[in-house]
């Protein structure tokens, strides 16, 4: 694995981050995004920011030689983790939710940067740990996580002109 392909990581996990803070400028956080759960920009700005800190944490775990596991079987226990973290974020203020939004995505960079590159490539078990990959792999997956609740809140946004 090279360090061009760490860059480029590191450069997609920061613009997706960045077109989210870009749409969210002067936006309602309350505005519904998942009518069935009650989800709004402020719920999904959570779990981005939970699931930034859990993969921070797996790469941490990674780069000392340990795992780090959430979920066990991600079928049977996904959205009751995801529906507790969510009510756990809703705890914060706006302020302290972009806040910690903004801190995870950092810790997430953070980790993905200090990870030596022949570790991208090693087989690894996923912070879920019904699956396994390697580093990159899982990166990506992240990457296209927070991309897709990015295209949910700009859709919300829009239906809500």
């Amino acid at each position: 694995m090279n360090a061009d392909v760490k860059a480029s990581l590191l450069t997609r996990l920061s613009e997706t981050h960045t077109a989210t803070r870009e749409i969210l400028d002067g936006i309602d956080l309350e505005i519904c995004v998942f009518s069935d759960t009650d989800w709004r920009i402020r719920d999904i700005l959570g779990h981005i920011a939970t699931w930034d800190r859990i993969l921070a944490n797996a790469l941490k775990a990674y780069i000392e030689g340990s795992q780090f596991v959430v979920i066990h079987d991600w079928d049977k226990e996904e959205v009751e983790f995801n529906h507790r973290a969510v009510q756990e974020q809703r705890k914060f203020s706006t302020e302290g939710l972009t806040d910690e939004w903004e801190q995870a995505h950092k810790e997430f960079i953070d980790a993905l940067s200090a990870m030596p590159l022949e570790k991208l490539s090693g087989d690894y078990v996923y912070p879920w740990a019904d699956e396994r990959g390697d580093i990159v792999a899982l990166v990506e997956i992240m990457i296209d996580h927070n991309a897709g609740h990015l295209e949910d809140i700009a859709k919300a946004i829009e239906e809500n002109k």
